[in-house]
């Protein structure tokens, strides 16, 4: 099942350019691997009312990781203007 999150990230280590770590709600998460990067193309967006709205690239990440404990998790961050998000959360 997937939850949907798009929370910002307190902190992100990132070692090698790809993430290695994450704070997110008072605890630390460590990569263990990297399932899949890829990337969306800036771009335009038009809401059906309003003026259009450029869209900065966007850097995705899916990550395995754990908070210290044995269970794992899959995550998908998200990179932005400079800014982490957790966006995705399978369990």
């Amino acid at each position: 099942m997937t939850k949907r999150y798009r929370d910002e990230l307190d902190e992100v280590r990132v070692e090698a350019g790809r993430p290695a770590g994450f704070h997110w709600r008072g605890r630390s998460y460590e990569v263990e691997r990297v399932l899949g990067h890829w990337h969306e193309d800036a771009g335009w967006w038009r809401p059906v009312e309003g003026a259009p709205r450029r869209l900065e690239r966007t850097d995705l990440w899916r990550v395995e990781a754990r908070n210290g404990t044995p269970e794992r998790g899959i995550y998908e961050l998200t990179l932005r203007s400079g800014r982490w998000r957790l966006d995705r959360v399978w369990d």
